[in-house]
């Protein structure tokens, strides 16, 4: 890895929170512009800040790589990602939503037995569920994001610092804020440039750092052409990790909404489970494989070269 990435692994994993991410983003900047690489903020202001940073020309860039730069709050339990095992996928969510629910409703039905009346009661069980909510989102910050998302954070400026310049014109990189509060950042980025952006293939690394199984999920409009699936698919060949492109897979992260996007993540086996991603959102998320991040650019720099191809 780059000095660089190196001290963003030592010293700004946490990036959450209006300072640390202005931190952050000073010390990219800055550093990438030692490297001829300029970085601009592209702020929008709603119920939360947001602070996308872009680098290059999205007009001219025949490819947009993404990946969010926001960290998570700490949590009790993994985030279990399932791309390609659906029923696992749909029964998390559900243990998820029990989790929030039976609190509630049990701090209802406690308000019922001391002799709330029942508006008060569902009141309380109410604020319950917004107060859990809130801290699942706003809680204390996770101090160990190695793979969410700092991964996809270095891939991105280790490719730009490895990349010809002769090469960089060909691509613009943006890293989204706010992913972690309901992909406010690539929605707002979407928007803003929704008409560069409807046939321009955006390509998003998120957990990239742990596993040994490359996933490549493409939507329809990236499957649609059949050119780009097959360069894609020749760029990132059986090596280091093991590659699945795969055509039914349910990744939610920042290329939902766009017109033509591939989701880039590292899958490990797990017994009963298939290919997940663990770990992630709890302080167990430590684990950021260097042949990971080797493989990647080296595959980014192979799709976005095509002469060379």
């Amino acid at each position: 890895m780059t000095p660089l990435c190196e001290a963003i692994v030592r010293d700004y994993q946490v990036r959450k929170g209006r300072a640390r991410k202005a931190a952050f983003r000073a010390l990219v900047k800055s550093e990438m512009r030692k490297e001829g690489v300029l970085f601009r903020e592209e702020r929008a202001k709603g119920l939360v800040e947001n602070v996308n940073l872009v680098c290059g020309n999205l007009a001219k860039a025949e490819y947009v790589l993404g990946a969010h730069y926001d960290t998570c709050a700490a949590l009790p339990f993994p985030n279990l990602v399932a791309p390609l095992n659906w029923p696992l996928s749909i029964l998390f969510q559900l243990c998820l939503a029990a989790m929030l629910i039976l609190p509630c409703a049990l701090c209802a039905a406690l308000a019922r037995r001391l002799g709330a009346p029942v508006g008060l009661a569902a009141a309380l069980g109410a604020a319950c569920a917004v107060f859990l909510s809130a801290l699942m989102i706003a809680g204390k910050a996770n101090r160990h994001t190695l793979n969410d998302n700092t991964s996809g954070v270095v891939a991105l400026l280790t490719l730009l610092s490895r990349m010809p310049r002769e090469q960089r014109g060909r691509v613009a990189v943006v890293l989204f804020d706010n992913e972690e509060v309901g992909l406010i950042g690539s929605t707002l980025f979407r928007k803003r440039h929704a008409r560069v952006m409807a046939d321009k293939p955006l390509v998003n690394l998120d957990c990239v750092g742990d596993g040994d199984m490359l996933l490549l999920a493409p939507n329809k409009g990236y499957r649609a052409d059949e050119e780009l699936c097959a360069r894609t698919q020749a760029a990132f060949p059986a090596g280091a990790l093991a590659p699945v492109f795969a055509r039914r897979a349910f990744y939610p992260s920042d290329q939902w909404g766009f017109p033509k996007a591939l989701a880039v993540a590292t899958l490990k086996r797990r017994r009963f489970f298939g290919a997940v991603i663990d770990r992630i959102h709890t302080r167990r998320d430590t684990i950021l494989e260097k042949k990971n991040i080797e493989y990647i650019v080296e595959g980014l720099l192979r799709l976005t070269d095509h002469e060379n191809a």
